[in-house]
């Protein structure tokens, strides 16, 4: 596990999106029920939290993959009541919302742009990560407030489908939205050497208020350099020892997703 409260223990102020991940054989009623199961679990694992008076920590729920909706855009409100804060349009591969970086390049379908609208206006930030080209453009097209690439990394740095191209990168920027580099070895390479290339692309494409740390942790390989909460100290210190420096490191690990967040949930 690369994240426990233990770990986490010497952070003042820890904050962390926990997404609910639906693979994409899982569809329909199971996909649904399935992220039920997990909301409930993670209601409980919360509620133990505040029994135990841990003040120092506050988990984000969010769902990667909106085929949990079943194609019904009214289970954006049931899922934004049950505390989902932000959903990914899809995962790798193809849902009732559109297309990933699997599939052919198509854009959203009608259903996926009806979803669009109706996240915004309940509040349900919208994820683009995983999404592919096609659908990004029809995002960019339709989206009314910021949208968010969750755990994306630079394809300018790393030439991996699921890396954001320059274009895609400065539209998040224009959206006053947020870009969450990922710990992936696939997409980031070379631990926090790798993550510290991704971050200057973004930051030389006018994303100072933009950026921020994607991790995925407990969803993917990372280095030895990022393998786990307890690691991020030397990151922070790393950064803040590079040209990067203090001021911009602390909008890199708090800062930049606390203006994002902040007032929203």
């Amino acid at each position: 596990m690369h994240i426990n409260l233990k770990k986490a223990g010497y952070i003042e102020n820890y904050k962390q999106c926990f997404a609910l991940w639906i693979n994409d054989e899982t569809k329909g009623e199971t996909a649904f029920s399935l992220c039920c199961e997990l909301i409930d679990f993670f209601t409980e694992e919360k509620e133990k939290i505040k029994k135990a008076g841990i003040t120092n920590f506050t988990p984000f729920l969010t769902v990667e993959n909106s085929s949990v909706l079943m194609g019904d855009k009214d289970n954006i409100s049931y899922f934004k009541n049950r505390g989902v804060i932000m959903m990914t349009l899809t995962w790798n591969g193809e849902n009732e919302v559109g297309y990933g970086v699997e599939c052919d390049n198509k854009g959203l379908k009608d259903f996926g742009k009806t979803a669009v609208k109706v996240m915004e206006k309940e509040g349900v930030t919208v994820d683009v990560s995983h999404l592919n080209e096609a659908g990004f453009k029809d995002v960019v097209n339709i989206a009314s407030k910021p949208f968010v690439a969750s755990h994306s990394g630079s394809y300018g740095i790393v030439p991996h489908k699921r890396n954001l191209k320059n274009w895609q990168i400065k539209e998040i920027i224009n959206s006053g939205g947020l870009i969450g580099v990922p710990f992936c070895e696939k997409f980031t390479r070379n631990g926090k050497i790798g993550v510290y290339r991704h971050l200057c692309r973004i930051l030389s494409l006018g994303g100072e208020n933009n950026v921020s740390l994607g991790s995925d942790f407990d969803g993917c390989k990372v280095s030895d350099s990022l393998s786990g909460i307890e690691k991020m100290g030397e990151l922070y210190n790393f950064l803040c020892e590079s040209d990067i420096g203090t001021a911009l490191t602390k909008k890199i690990f708090y800062l930049n997703a606390e203006k994002f967040f902040k007032g929203k949930y």
